[in-house]
């Protein structure tokens, strides 16, 4: 039998309102009792939200946190709409630069042949070898030349004295000296080198790498594909490099909100904004550290709080 059945035709229109609640099934009714049950929760959370009011501590102003005002409140969800149009822009920007690496990328590894690469690398690892040994053998024989200049400097003194080439060795040292004390350290490194040179030690780098040059040849050419390949990676890598750069901070700056306010400022307002948004949106007890004129300031701009904070928080 339909559930309007025993009442219809029964009581007048006005009651069977009220009276079809008898007639309703069990489950509705349990629908109804967690209505009553939401707002009676509802009703508790605003007595604790008023309890909240109540026990506001004031905040203290120093050269850090300063006082919430309309005026400051106005300038700030401003800089926080700029804000986040820039960010906007931004996260689309960023985007494209990570599609974009990623295409470089794919363009690196297209140009890459690991045959000739393995070959590079072998060649370049004989060459590496060659030139240590070359390296070593020419120290080698620069030690044994100064070995043999103090020998004969040891066997007889006085003649060596006489010698020019001593006599250029000992100027040369004595050169390097002076430069050292009057701080002309160009002077004492080419005083330091010609003294190496006439004993026959050279530290030239252009000497010793024309003797590499000559036992081990030129140094191995990369393949035109391997330089392809690493001029992709390195654009890839600079594209990606300057897309990390786009995800900036999400508190304005303190010219951007303007008035005189410092970015430390700045971004102590943010956080206490925040958290008394977050507050709100959880239902939870809300930072207390404001001053009742900022707190119902902050309650009257919610709406626009809450769209300016959008994807900030």
């Amino acid at each position: 039998m339909p559930a309007m059945s025993c009442v219809r035709g029964v009581l007048p229109g006005s009651l069977i309102v009220l009276v079809a609640g008898a007639c309703l099934s069990a489950p509705a009714e349990a629908q109804f009792g967690g209505l009553r049950r939401a707002v009676e929760r509802r009703v508790e959370q605003k007595v604790d939200d008023k309890a909240n009011v109540a026990m506001l501590v004031d905040p203290v102003f120093d050269a850090t946190t300063v006082e919430i005002t309309g005026e400051r409140l106005d300038r700030y969800v401003a800089a926080m709409q700029r804000a986040k149009t820039q960010r906007e822009g931004n996260r689309r920007r960023y985007e494209q630069l990570q599609e974009q690496s990623r295409a470089l990328a794919d363009s690196a590894r297209l140009f890459t042949n690991e045959r000739e690469e393995s070959a590079y690398r072998s060649a370049t690892s004989r060459w590496d070898e060659c030139a240590r040994d070359a390296r070593k053998a020419a120290e080698d024989a620069s030690e044994k030349r100064m070995q043999e200049l103090m020998m004969r400097f040891q066997s007889n003194p006085a003649a060596m004295q006489n010698d020019p080439k001593v006599k250029e060795i000992v100027a040369a040292m004595q050169e390097m000296g002076a430069a050292q004390q009057r701080g002309d350290q160009a002077a004492a490194q080419r005083a330091t080198e010609r003294a190496m040179n006439l004993m026959g030690s050279s530290a030239d780098t252009t000497v010793l790498n024309r003797g590499i040059r000559t036992k081990c040849g030129a140094t191995p050419a990369k393949p035109a594909s391997m330089v392809r390949a690493e001029a992709y990676n390195a654009r890839s890598q600079a594209v990606q490099k300057e897309s990390e750069g786009l995800l900036a901070s999400t508190s304005p700056s303190g010219a951007d909100v303007g008035g005189g306010m410092t970015n430390a400022q700045s971004r102590m307002m943010w956080e206490r904004i925040a958290s008394w948004l977050a507050g709100m949106r959880q239902d939870a007890a809300i930072t207390r550290t404001f001053t009742r004129a900022e707190y119902d300031l902050l309650t009257s701009r919610r709406s626009d709080l809450r769209r300016a904070f959008s994807g900030s928080e």
